[in-house]
């Protein structure tokens, strides 16, 4: 439902942006602005690509953790994806995941909820397996 209307409200919030920022800044720069933040997002794509690999490779060969350096390259290609839509919104969302510690703020939350829905998912399950009782065939 929540990515249902996102698909309907963000080329509307994106309008909106053009709209006003347009009429701020003149059609020309608003089309050069455009075409700059997706060169920015196939540049972020491209270098995201080619580092994630040999990032992760390392943190696993290393004592480091794997996890974040993989959720820190899937929210780079996201901000790609997000630099490479046009529109003032998504661009703004893309430059602000560039940032390395919004970046891992933002980790740190999805990995927080993941978590918190993985021990409540366990413990749905403990409760609705006290419904059976153990019987052992051999007494």
């Amino acid at each position: 439902m929540k990515f249902f209307l996102i698909i309907i409200f963000l080329p509307i919030i994106e309008i909106y942006f053009f709209v006003k920022i347009g009429a701020e800044i003149g059609p020309i720069s608003t089309i050069i602005f455009t075409l700059l933040t997706a060169l920015l997002g196939i540049s972020t794509i491209k270098y995201q690509g080619v580092t994630s690999f040999m990032q992760a490779r390392q943190s696993i060969f290393g004592a480091n953790e794997p996890g974040l350096e993989i959720f820190s390259n899937l929210i780079l290609l996201v901000c790609g994806i997000f630099l490479l839509i046009p529109g003032f919104f998504t661009d703004l969302l893309g430059i602000l995941l560039l940032i390395p510690p919004l970046r891992f703020i933002l980790i740190k939350v999805i990995l927080k909820k993941a978590l918190n829905n993985f021990q409540n998912y366990r413990k749905s399950n403990k409760e609705n397996n006290k419904d059976y009782i153990d019987i052992d065939p051999d007494n």
